[in-house]
């Protein structure tokens, strides 16, 4: 671990935190920012799919007639599982989210909510394009670590 002096006190650098994120998982972790306010909906969209089905219907239907692989409780099994699985990433990009810089959250939400260009933004924010662009940089690292998107060095010194 790195220590530096600053503003008089002592600030601990974790020097295992990498913000160099393989391209791959950028894009990923870019995806789920983007996807952030859609995700709730997507997740009562999907709860809404269930309702609707739990109905009884006594009429012949295409699983009964053909050969096939599933049935409609196993659909619902495999939509109860994607609504646990959008659960889980809710619940992980909220807690990232309200541990980011204020800047950061700004980034997150005229970028990639928004959908704003990155020179409007750190033009308004009155920032420098360097500042703007390593602030981002690490929100996505940050981002993408949460996900499990990233290998980071600290697991692999736990293997």
């Amino acid at each position: 671990m790195d220590y530096h002096l600053r503003n008089g006190g002592i600030k601990m650098q974790l020097a295992f935190f990498d913000t160099n994120v393989p391209k791959k998982a950028k894009r990923q972790a870019e995806r789920y920012m983007s996807n952030y306010r859609m995700i709730e909906a997507i997740i009562e969209s999907k709860r809404l799919e269930l309702e609707t089905t739990m109905t009884t219907n006594y009429a012949p239907s295409e699983t009964q007639r053909g050969n096939q692989f599933h049935s409609e409780t196993e659909r619902i099994a495999y939509v109860r599982l994607e609504i646990e699985e959008y659960d889980r990433v809710k619940k992980q990009l909220d807690i990232v989210y309200k541990a980011l810089h204020p800047k950061q959250r700004e980034i997150w939400e005229e970028r990639y909510i928004a959908g704003r260009s990155d020179i409007s933004i750190y033009t308004e924010m009155f920032i420098p394009d360097r500042s703007y662009y390593r602030l981002k940089r690490d929100m996505v690292a940050k981002v993408a670590d949460a996900l499990g998107l990233i290998e980071t060095n600290y697991k692999k010194l736990a293997e």
